[in-house]
């Protein structure tokens, strides 16, 4: 099996010119060539910042820049004829390609609505501290420009929950609907964190998820993703994405990757997340309960727990999805539903060893990690468009740390890395340069980094590991050491079937080999602040000829 690399093929501070679509479609070879696999793209639909929109304000899921709204057909990124064939030729080159779904807000509405609402307490949302009043909201999204074309459905007061605007008199906070009420399984911020921004979608009303389980069936349909990027899953009911992805795939007939941001560091949040969404929630509208396997992502379909309430399925419909009697379940395709998250704690954990240099302890680069506590559900990742300076969540790497932080993503065994496009190409508005030595260690991780590992988190400052290679992939095996301070040496072991063979730094710091014992250990070598990574010497050549 080759090792799975995603990249997220987009930053926040894009030129709004229309040539992304463009350019991947023109960078599949190379990016299948480099060794990934995956690619992210960003939201393809019409945002309410029409060619500004990097694509999180949602205005019309429906138009992937083929009609005249808010200002432009295209896109930040390019026209629907553009994004379609950026998708054939990523799927022409071998690789895989995500979508970006964001479906907790919408902004831009085309009208307004009169509303009663109360105001709750931005640090409670539980608290209602004021009594029902009239309010003006933009609730009511028609889509003039697409004129019908593809779905009918018009979004109004009764599709949305809140809002943090009130257009008759200006005011802002944060307003729940009269005869609503927030998500009740959400991330515990602000006692509930349902509300983030816009106007925010009641996934608990019949019509809103109907209209997004049509507008799933017409995506796939339309663009054939591989697999999903959700945006901000701890504002939305845990239970949302269990539904609305079995859905989708018992639709396909498939399972497909998805990947969750649930940005939270505290790992136990993430866990939970996993225990409720993955193998613990019933089903609201889809029998029977899903049973936890034995330690993954993937729930298989079983009988139910005793004592378990089910929820009825006489009628033929609830909450706009259709099923079948209670004696005919649905079953799972093939083998169950994954689901992933981004290991945020993670990316935390790099950014304090970044600040603290030496005085980090390297040791516990991992600890409360979700790709140490539940690896197969760990998607990793050193940044994002989010952490980029400037935005809301900034937390950047610093350039020198990200050498050392992506050898710890994209060479061991567990779990699956995303490189951010920032890294991959550059940021040309910040004047940041591709992170050195990243292609190398892609095209690494795509080739050579395979087999048993074996840690060697021993030092507070120096620490590596080692992969014995394997069968499968020709001089595959390697040693990563690392230092987030000064320099230094540690003896590590590939194992017997390495005896005597020399061992070169890819990375090109040392030039002498490390000749292995016939333990297949040596002494490699790290200089200060950086990372070293020792191949074969048939590997070692193969990496020097393409980069």
């Amino acid at each position: 099996m080759e090792n799975k690399t995603i990249i997220q093929f987009f930053e926040w501070y894009l030129p709004s010119d229309g040539t992304l679509w463009e350019k991947a479609e023109a960078c599949a070879a190379d990016l299948k060539n480099t060794g990934i696999t995956s690619v992210w793209l960003p939201p393809a639909y019409k945002g309410a910042a029409g060619v500004s929109s990097v694509g999180y304000d949602v205005y019309d899921l429906y138009d992937l820049g083929e009609f005249d709204q808010k200002g432009s057909v295209r896109t930040k990124y390019g026209t629907l004829d553009q994004y379609l064939a950026a998708v054939r030729a990523l799927h022409a080159a071998g690789l895989e390609v995500y979508a970006d779904i964001v479906f907790n807000q919408m902004m831009g509405a085309d009208e307004t609505e009169k509303i009663t609402a109360v105001d709750t307490r931005p640090t409670d949302r539980e608290e209602q501290i004021s009594g029902p009043h009239e309010i003006e909201a933009w609730t009511k999204f028609t889509f003039p420009g697409r004129g019908g074309k593809y779905s009918d459905h018009t979004w109004d007061k009764n599709n949305f929950s809140g809002t943090d605007f009130d257009q008759s008199t200006g005011a802002k906070g944060i307003f729940l609907f009269d005869g609503k009420r927030w998500n009740q399984e959400t991330d515990s911020e602000n006692v509930n964190f349902d509300y983030l921004m816009g106007v925010d979608l009641d996934t608990d009303e019949p019509d809103t998820y109907k209209a997004l389980t049509d507008w799933g069936s017409w995506y796939f349909d339309t663009v054939h993703p591989d697999g999903l990027r959700l945006d901000a899953v701890k504002h939305m009911s845990f239970d949302f994405y269990r539904r609305w992805l079995r859905f989708m795939r018992e639709r396909e007939g498939r399972d497909f990757f998805a990947v969750g941001e649930y940005w939270s560091g505290d790992l136990k949040k993430l866990l939970h997340y996993l225990d409720v969404v993955v193998d613990g929630m019933p089903e609201r509208t889809l029998p029977p309960r899903p049973q936890k396997s034995s330690g993954g992502c993937w729930q298989k379909a079983d009988e139910s727990a005793p004592g378990t309430d089910q929820p009825d399925h006489s009628a033929q419909t609830q909450a706009g999805v259709i099923v079948p009697d209670s004696d005919e379940p649905i079953q799972p395709v093939a083998d169950g539903t994954p689901l992933t998250l981004f290991d945020v704690p993670l990316h935390y954990s790099f950014l304090r060893a970044a600040q603290n240099g030496q005085n980090f302890d390297m040791r516990s680069l991992f600890t409360d990690t979700l790709v140490e506590a539940r690896p197969e559900c760990a998607v990793t990742f050193i940044d994002n468009h989010d952490t980029e300076p400037g935005q809301a969540l900034e937390s950047y790497i610093p350039e020198w740390f990200k050498p050392i932080a992506y050898s710890m993503i994209l060479l061991r065994e567990s779990g699956i890395p995303c490189v951010f496009y920032g890294d991959y190409y550059g940021v040309e508005s910040a004047n940041e340069s591709p992170i050195l030595d990243l292609k190398k260690l892609i095209r690494i991780r795509s080739r050579y980094a395979y087999g048993p590992q074996t840690d060697y988190f021993d030092d507070h400052s120096i620490v590596g590991f080692t992969r014995n290679g394997d069968a499968e992939h020709p001089d595959s095996g390697l040693a990563v050491l690392a230092t987030a301070g000064a320099e230094g040496t540690k003896y590590m072991k590939l194992g017997p079937a390495f005896a005597g063979k020399n061992l070169r730094d890819a990375l090109g710091r040392h030039n002498d080999p490390v000749r292995l014992d016939e333990q297949g250990g040596g002494v490699f070598h790290v200089h200060g602040g950086y990372v070293s990574v020792w191949l074969t010497e048939p590997a070692y050549n193969d990496i020097r000829i393409h980069f």
